[in-house]
Formats: structure tokens, sequence, C-alpha cells
């Protein structure tokens, strides 16, 4: 039962707000910090993971979190900007970045994952 529930609480809107409010799911996964029920959590992750999210800029949302987790300024890295930018928009696991950066992880959390990582530490 619990999956069904899971379900309607998370994938199911998540589709409806694709389907009839794009914007509005953009929005919301640009938003770290709206409070989101662990099903549509999980439910945005994966659209992010599959690309589903129209418009949505994980190198405007996600990389200044993810700077700032590993002690790094947009001055630091300007000259590599760019790079960054584009590694970060081709992230395969755009869901787990998300998810970590909505709960707050540090650098070494998303030292795993990240593949802008190595150019943060050299950085610091």
């Amino acid at each position: 039962m619990e999956r069904v529930e899971d379900y309607i609480q998370g994938e199911r809107v998540v589709r409806e707000l694709r389907r009839h409010a794009p914007e509005a799911l953009e929005a919301l996964a640009s938003d770290l910090e709206a409070p989101l029920s662990p099903p549509m959590e999980r439910a945005v992750a994966r659209s992010l993971d599959d690309e589903r999210v129209a418009d949505f800029a994980s190198s405007q949302v996600m990389m200044p979190v993810m700077m700032k987790a590993f002690g790094v300024s947009a001055q630091e890295l300007a000259e590599a900007q760019e790079t960054l930018e584009a590694r970060c928009e081709e992230c395969t696991v755009k869901g787990r970045c998300w998810t970590a950066m909505r709960a707050g992880a540090d650098a070494d959390t998303a030292r795993d994952f990240c593949p802008n990582a190595e150019t943060f530490i050299v950085t610091r």
C-alpha cells in the first residue's frame, strides 16, 4: 500500500505538473528550500535524473550551493566558470545532487558524485 501512496503523493503529482504546469515544476525544482514530502522529493529527483524537468538549469540552481559546500567562490573560479557550468549541465546524477544540496550535504559527501569536485578541491 505504501508504494501506491508514494505514487499518488509523488510520481503522479510530478507527472501532472510536467504535463499541465511545467513552469511550476521547474520553479519547484529550482527552490532547494521548498518543503516537500519524501515521495514528492524522490519523484522530483527522478525527473531531474531523467531530464524531464523542462528548462531546469542545474548550474544555476545547484552549482552555487555546491561551491559553498566546497568553500570556493565564483571569483576564484571565474576562468573555469564556463567549463564548470557545462559539466554541471551534463551531469548524469542531477537528482542525487539536488537531494544532497537540499539536505545541506558537505564537500565530503559531494566529492563522491560531483563532476566538478576535483576543480573545487584544487581551488580551495
